[in-house]
């Protein structure tokens, strides 16, 4: 497994988990939740095109 795709795997698990924890929590937790997924998103979109293909 490449390095890129161990990254990209480690990211989804993150973005997982605060969905899980977004169901769970109820919506007080969603107002920390949400700026933390997007914070997630645009920190792993660049890695994740940075493949050699």
């Amino acid at each position: 497994m490449s390095v890129d795709a161990k990254k990209s795997m480690g990211w989804t698990v993150v973005l997982i988990l605060m969905g899980m924890a977004a169901i769970y929590g109820g919506s007080k937790w969603l107002a920390l939740l949400i700026p933390a997924a997007l914070l997630v998103w645009y920190t792993a979109k660049p890695r994740l095109r940075t493949g050699r293909n």
